[in-house]
């Protein structure tokens, strides 16, 4: 295996919640997430959409899509909600390009 190779190569995370699964979920819910204002999913959305994935493994997962470098596809804020402060996410940017290419890149590594 060439180091590329072994570079691009998913991360266990990345296999667990892969970010293809994670813009899906969005798409379901908000149609079109890109062009939504309101398209924000908290934590307990999450878990309710993908309760086959421990807390842990979906806390991690979704740190890795923000904090990962390169184009962001997936972003977080904290927005107050009646007084409570709550921390969601959100798809980022304004076009799907991004999580696309993503999505590709780790079936096609996924399949290799």
């Amino acid at each position: 295996m060439t180091s590329k190779a072994r570079k691009n190569k998913p991360t266990r995370i990345e296999k667990i919640l892969p970010i293809g699964k994670v813009i899906e979920f969005f798409r379901q819910r908000f149609h079109n997430p890109y062009l939504n204002p309101e398209a924000e999913v908290s934590f307990a959305d999450f878990q309710a959409a993908f309760p086959e994935i421990p807390r842990e493994d979906l806390e991690e997962g979704l740190s890795h899509w923000v904090m990962r470098p390169g184009p962001k596809v997936l972003s977080t804020k904290t927005t107050d909600l009646g007084g409570h402060e709550l921390q969601v996410w959100y798809v980022h940017g304004l076009r799907e390009e991004h999580a696309e290419l993503e999505d590709s890149m780790s079936r096609g590594l996924l399949q290799a």
